[in-house]
């Protein structure tokens, strides 16, 4: 743990040292991508329609990041390759679309084809440089729900009768709201939180949407409301995301209580700040340092805060002993990294 908060450190020297990209130079570039898959016995053609379309995103993601790798060496950034692939997926931009069904010998085959623009001049590669752990948060969610659609795929190919028709309502569903909520997070990185949030309030609107995906609708609105700096609005969403019936098993809804703790510390409610940051890195699979870092700063503030009220000399508010929070994160650090 104390690695990885020494890394976090050098990776924000890191970041304020960059210098500011030139777009002048920049370029769009058109890439286009196929994607195929073959339809087995009883399988639905939607969900092999939507399976080619994955296929062919991931390929024109990684052209992409082959792309952003050589125009941000020109930038002079230097990028690792998560953080080409996380700028690739936010830059990757959808043209044209088309799905064609053929009959290969006894088998349908449906082959997605699409073309994609990555145009960078469009995005501002060093406010993203500066964002990177809000925009790697969003692309490991991403990431994840993609990658739960290629193990219900794998589920469904393997599923037979009654099951397999379960499994194949259920993943045809996950492909079109992953759709959207990929599109929305998207947006949110590359700063265009207004148009996700219209996206959103179309799928909230839809009364069929219901559960964890209504849940999940709900907390990427006030994500986007959060980078917005609407902080009324994005407190009123992530507590309709907390009120509606959810399981955390496909949407990582509670990091709604990561955000609604940092607005709370904003706000100088640090009972509730750490409250509930305290929910987020309980549900969290404890690698996120920053994470680990505002859950501390918020319970020595509260703390601090209790001992002034107590000694009744309202002096919380003065100031914050950093020496002290320092030592104490440090601290905790070990004792986590001990006991994994």
């Amino acid at each position: 743990m104390i690695q990885k908060l020494c890394g976090a450190v050098i990776a924000v020297f890191f970041v304020l040292c960059l210098p500011l990209p030139c777009p002048a130079g920049a370029a769009a570039k058109i890439i286009e991508a196929n994607g195929v898959y073959t339809m087995g016995d009883n399988d639905s053609p939607k969900i092999a329609r939507d399976a080619a379309r994955q296929e062919a995103m991931r390929s024109a993601t990684e052209q992409a990041g082959v792309y952003v790798e050589s125009y941000t060496e020109t930038q002079n950034l230097t990028l690792t390759k998560d953080e080409v692939r996380m700028v690739a997926g936010t830059v990757l931009r959808v043209l044209q679309e088309k799905a064609t069904p053929e009959l290969i010998g006894d088998a349908w085959r449906y082959s997605v084809h699409l073309v994609c623009e990555v145009d960078t001049a469009k995005v501002d590669l060093a406010s993203l440089a500066s964002n990177k752990a809000e925009i790697a948060r969003l692309q490991k969610e991403r990431d994840a729900l993609k990658q739960q659609n290629d193990d219900l795929l794998a589920r469904y190919e393997r599923a037979q009768g009654t099951e397999k028709a379960a499994i194949g309502v259920q993943l045809e569903e996950s492909y079109t709201l992953g759709r959207v909520f990929d599109e929305a997070a998207a947006m949110i990185q590359r700063g265009e939180e207004r148009r996700a949030i219209g996206e959103l309030s179309h799928l909230i609107d839809d009364p069929r949407v219901t559960g964890s995906p209504r849940a999940y609708a709900y907390y990427l609105r006030g994500r986007a409301y959060y980078e917005l700096h609407s902080d009324d609005l994005a407190l009123a969403d992530f507590s309709s995301a907390d009120r509606t019936p959810h399981t955390d098993d496909l949407y990582p809804i509670w990091r709604l209580h990561q955000y609604r703790g940092r607005i709370y510390y904003e706000k100088e409610r640090y009972d509730d700040a750490a409250a509930e940051l305290r929910l987020a890195w309980d549900a969290s699979d404890k690698t996120d340092d920053e994470l680990w870092m505002n859950l501390r700063r918020a319970e020595q503030r509260a703390d601090q805060e209790r001992r002034h009220m107590e000694r009744g000399d309202g002096g919380a508010r003065r100031g914050i002993n950093w020496t002290q929070v320092i030592t104490e994160i440090i601290r905790g650090s070990m004792q986590q990294s001990q006991g994994e």
